[in-house]
């Protein structure tokens, strides 16, 4: 249990990480909705791979270390689902 935790924590400091620099943008709210919904269609597609790129091409933008062992083991997919609805809500919550 520790280690789910741990990953949650994980995924919401990223989540948070990623969205403030992309909100401090001009554009950075657009920015953010096009990767959120770009997560969820790959998700539902069941491209876990795909999902994960996109994951860490949004880290590299922010320059936001990627949780690579959650990246790269077994847990993937639940990573992977996770960022994308704490990254859906942080967009929700940011715009009025």
């Amino acid at each position: 249990m520790g280690t789910t935790v741990k990953q949650y924590e994980m995924v919401i400091s990223n989540v948070s990480e990623i969205s403030q620099v992309l909100l401090d943008m001009e554009g950075g709210t657009y920015v953010l909705a096009v990767f959120s919904e770009l997560l969820q269609e790959l998700l539902d597609e069941g491209n876990i791979p795909g999902a994960a790129s996109v994951v860490r091409k949004l880290c590299e933008a922010t320059e936001v270390p990627p949780e690579e062992n959650a990246l790269a083991g077994g847990s993937n997919a639940a990573w992977v689902s996770l960022f994308s609805v704490v990254l859906e809500d942080t967009l929700e919550d940011a715009v009025p």
